[in-house]
C-alpha cells in the first residue's frame, strides 16, 4: 500500500521548514555576536538583517504549523475512510 501523498507532502514540507527554521535561528545568533564575542553596533544593516531573520523565523513557524494541520486532516480523513470501509 502506498503512503498517502498528502501525508508525504506534509512531512516533506515540515522537514524543509524545520531545516530553514534552524538556519534562520543560527543566522540570528550569528548576527548577535561578532567574531570577537562583542555585541555589534546597531547599524541600519544590523537592524534590517535582524528583522529579516525574525520574519523568517515567523514564516517557517507558520509553515510547520500548516504542515501539522495537513497531517492532522489527513489522519482524520484516513480514519473516516477506514471506519466507512469496516
Amino acid at each position: 500500500m502506498a503512503v498517502n501523498p498528502m501525508l508525504s507532502a506534509a512531512g516533506n514540507s515540515m522537514l524543509q521548514a524545520t531545516r530553514a527554521l534552524d538556519s534562520a535561528a543560527a543566522e540570528l545568533v550569528h548576527q548577535q555576536v561578532n567574531v570577537d564575542g562583542e555585541a555589534p553596533s546597531h547599524s541600519d544593516s544590523f537592524v534590517q538583517d535582524t528583522a529579516e531573520a525574525m520574519l523568517d523565523l515567523q514564516l517557517y513557524k507558520r509553515q510547520v504549523q500548516a504542515s501539522a494541520q495537513v497531517v492532522k486532516t489527513a489522519d482524520e480523513v484516513l480514519g473516516f475512510l477506514l471506519d466507512v470501509h469496516a
